[in-house]
């Protein structure tokens, strides 16, 4: 079974990014312990996977142009 599309986002910032939760909230607009929440398997509404799919894009975005990597 795959994982949610937004779970992977936050998996992506957290680790591949090195970002803290409170970096994600600030990139994002939503509470740090809302984050965690949704990390741990709460259901985010459509506006939070907006808000964490774009930030996820826009960093993979400048990581592709730093690097040369693509978005797994």
């Amino acid at each position: 079974m795959a994982l949610p599309a937004t779970k992977r986002y936050l998996i992506e910032l957290l680790h591949k990014h090195k970002l803290t939760y409170e970096q994600v909230g600030k990139y994002s607009g939503i509470d740090p312990q809302r984050i965690k929440a949704i990390k741990k398997g709460e259901e985010p509404t459509d506006e939070e996977k907006m808000k964490i799919k774009n930030v996820a894009y826009s960093l993979s975005e400048l990581r592709q142009k730093d690097v040369g990597e693509t978005m797994d």
